[in-house]
């Protein structure tokens, strides 16, 4: 019977620990999707092949690269890759982006989120959507990003790295709840939406047996109870 009071109580512990504790964007139903920005873009300067974030410059921004950090640490190196299937710069021959690219070099107050900041590890390209993914899993969120810059702007590039375009700044209104930001640019217009987490609270299984059942994706939920049985 000890063991069946032990699971309840791991249970039970888990369950304050996201109640008080503040449950986490992956436990609100938003997966991977934490760890990464899509951009939708419609209207873009011909010749356009990839988007990309431009962020505000900030003193101290703990989201710059840092080259002595080791080459296993996160905060070492940039996004320097464009995989753009569509027009043939897949796996074998992405887009490279060096130091002297004109994204590289942009700076008007707002600067390029893929090479000047740690984080995003590739750009994945459509011709009317991007994704910048970062590591899976990071020490950073879609949502940290967002709020702690407070504004962005959205920069069209193409297959050399030079800027063609870029949207006026938008600002970013924070929110209490956890969420996920996207991003759409149509011409020299940018706008964000937001996707709420709900909670789900998922299957714990002990000996063959579910003790923990899933709760409803409705933010009315409901939890089983633990059976405690006799030894």
């Amino acid at each position: 019977m000890k063991k069946y009071i032990k699971a309840a109580i791991a249970v039970v512990f888990t369950v304050m620990t996201c109640i008080f504790g503040g449950m986490s964007a992956f436990a609100m139903g938003l997966g991977t999707a934490v760890w990464s920005i899509e951009i939708e873009y419609e209207n873009a300067p011909e010749g356009t092949a990839f988007v990309d974030l431009l962020l505000p410059e900030k003193a101290d921004d703990r989201y710059y690269p840092d080259p002595e950090a080791g080459k296993n640490n996160e905060k070492y190196s940039v996004c320097r890759n464009v995989y753009a299937d569509y027009i043939g710069r897949g796996n074998s021959d992405p887009i490279a982006l060096d130091d002297s690219c004109g994204l590289a070099v942009y700076d008007d107050g707002y600067t390029s989120c893929m090479l000047k900041r740690y984080f995003v590890k590739y750009n994945h390209a459509d011709k009317d959507k991007c994704s910048l993914e970062f590591s899976v899993p990071s020490n950073v969120q879609n949502q940290e990003v967002f709020e702690y810059y407070g504004r962005f702007k959205v920069a069209y590039c193409n297959e050399k790295g030079e800027v063609l375009g870029v949207t006026e700044p938008v600002k970013v209104k924070h929110v209490s709840t956890t969420c996920l930001y996207k991003v759409k640019a149509s011409g020299n217009k940018a706008e964000y939406n937001r996707r709420q987490g709900r909670l789900r609270i998922y299957s714990i299984v002990r000996n063959g047996a579910d003790i923990w059942r899933p709760c409803s994706d409705s933010p009315r939920y409901r939890a089983y109870n633990i059976p405690l049985r006799k030894k």
